[in-house]
């Protein structure tokens, strides 16, 4: 047995499969780890445009044909109808107040729809994550990668590269390495293995979940229609999207797919966890059945004081995972370092902020094609291992300040959907960017629009990550939020005062009054 490679990967996810599979169709000797067995329950299942258009970038320059039609909907369900997923026209924002169902009479001031795409055919999707991993983790095994899936492991580091030893018995196997990727996510186990130091505590953001897949949830729209609310002038079918439920102390996501089970989670803001439980820690739970039970009565003590959300699960079961009801008191994480000489991490694994705004696949794909394009053409391999590390904690950070504006604008939906503008204006002009001249040029006004990563150090990154004016506008609006939120500054001068600083990134027609939170034109090019 060939026992020595180019590049062994821990993780076997979408993000560790995807870049065997495009490592392997490049000639790239690689070797697959992992510990757990497909298929999987995973979440991180809603993709955006963003995330699409990068997803077709590798189809086309990794020779992997097989996985074009999952950049739309349309033809994911001719080519791929066996494996599960949702469709995704967009973002759909609701906004809930204790002990109230919501009423017509000022419903137009409580909802926020923006479209992500302008028909089903081109539309995103929802991934179900044990479906899609399964499919790229096959597809790496058929392009050629050696796989150990399911195993145990060790890692050591010599002289020579990586030596990873596969089992502990006589018939262990090793492994050798010039490189190692770390795609295992929360286990970040290559991470722990480098102790590279953890700066959770740098981040902003300090947001903790509850979330499963359930059955039997009725749409929104079909209990906004009961309730006498139009929806037949939203832009889409508000089901159709990644659905947000706007509460006090933060927000339940609801994403549908075809078979009518639902994701369906709720963010609570860290600073209003004493709201739910006097003891929400997992070191006070003595067994998983304990903390699943404890789990599903937060849940049920949220879903009670918001009779629209109750009346969407009275009648719910859980499907997935099978050991009922997940939760984590805190999941942001971030690591001081994402790559180095001979190694390097996925997003999910450096680090991670909130699922809000939808980032994670397309952070992970970005990145697939960052070193893609590293280990398949080498050259310069220190400064762009060193570029790709610096880039990615940046990039984990920017989404913490996206995510942190929203959670600190609550209770006011109002600021809520203001504060979201800025990620709307990120994106989209990201997502823009081949079909606008106005944003490949580097030295227009606010240095607008993406080149080739790799290319220049003028490049934005992931959501302008790199953009310096962007950060700044970033900065001067959250101090102008705090102002808002004291009073200091009404309401609708904040969102003036955001229109105008967000001028030079708004290709799209956001903060528009006119259009009474009902964004159309918003929809990504159809390509």
């Amino acid at each position: 047995m060939q026992n020595k490679f180019d590049v062994i990967i821990l993780g076997s996810g979408f993000g560790g499969s995807l870049l065997a599979a495009g490592l392997a169709r490049s000639g790239v000797r690689v070797a697959l780890l992992d510990t757990q067995a497909h298929p999987r329950f995973a979440i991180g299942e809603s993709s955006t445009p963003l995330a699409d258009q990068t997803l077709a970038r590798i189809s086309r320059r990794y020779a992997l044909p097989e996985i074009l039609p999952l950049v739309r909907y349309g033809t994911w369900k001719r080519n791929l109808p066996w494996l599960l997923c949702g469709k995704k026209r967009g973002f759909s924002y609701f906004s809930h107040t204790p002990g109230q169902f919501p009423s017509p009479v000022d419903f137009h001031q409580r909802r926020l729809l923006v479209a992500a795409s302008a028909s089903d055919e081109f539309s995103d999707t929802h991934w179900l994550r044990s479906d899609v991993d399964n499919f790229l983790y096959q597809t790496a095994v058929g392009s050629g990668v050696t796989n150990y899936v399911p195993c145990t492991y060790k890692l050591s580091e010599g002289r020579n590269g990586w030596h990873i030893t596969i089992g502990q018995s006589v018939d262990s196997v090793c492994l050798e390495s010039d490189f190692l990727v770390d795609a295992t996510g929360s286990s970040n186990a290559l991470l722990k293995h480098l102790k590279i130091p953890d700066i959770s505590d740098q981040l902003k953001t300090h947001s903790g979940t509850l979330f499963a897949h359930f059955e039997n949830v009725p749409s929104c729209e079909e209990l906004l229609n009961s309730l006498d609310i139009r929806t037949r002038e939203f832009p889409f079918h508000c089901d159709d999207a990644a659905v947000h439920h706007v509460l006090p102390f933060g927000w339940m996501w609801q994403l549908r797919f075809d078979d009518g089970t639902v994701s369906a989670g709720v963010m609570f803001d860290g600073k209003h966890r004493h709201l739910f439980s006097d003891s929400f820690t997992s070191g006070e739970l003595t067994s998983a059945e304990q903390g699943n039970a404890h789990a599903i009565s937060i849940w049920k003590r949220i879903i009670s004081d918001f009779p629209f959300l109750k009346q969407q699960f009275e009648n719910a079961n859980i499907v997935r995972p099978v050991e009922g009801l997940r939760w984590v008191p805190r999941i942001q994480r971030l690591a001081s370092a994402a790559a180095g000489k001979n190694w390097a991490a996925l997003p999910n694994s450096a680090g991670f902020v909130d699922p809000l705004h939808s980032t994670g696949i397309a952070h992970t794909l970005v990145c697939v094609e960052r070193l893609l394009d590293v280990l398949v053409h080498p050259g310069n391999h220190l400064a762009k291992m060193h570029e790709y590390s610096s880039n990615v904690i940046q990039e984990i950070q920017l989404v913490d300040e996206l995510v942190e504006g929203c959670y600190a604008a609550l209770p006011s939906f109002e600021l809520w959907c203001d504060w979201s503008m800025i990620y709307f204006a990120a994106v989209t002009t990201m997502e823009n960017s081949d079909q606008d001249p106005r944003f490949n040029d580097v030295e227009s006004k606010g240095q607008v629009g993406p080149l080739p990563y790799g290319q220049s150090s003028c490049a934005p990154g992931f959501l302008r990550a790199n953009d310096s004016a962007f950060r700044k506008m970033i900065c001067d609006a959250r101090y102008q939020l705090e102002m808002a939120k004291d009073g200091t500054m009404s309401s609708f001068d904040y969102r003036v005062w955001l229109r105008r600083a967000i001028n030079p990134w708004n290709c799209v027609g956001l903060l528009n009054d006119e259009l009474r939170g009902l964004y159309a034109d918003t929809a990504a090019p159809e390509t």
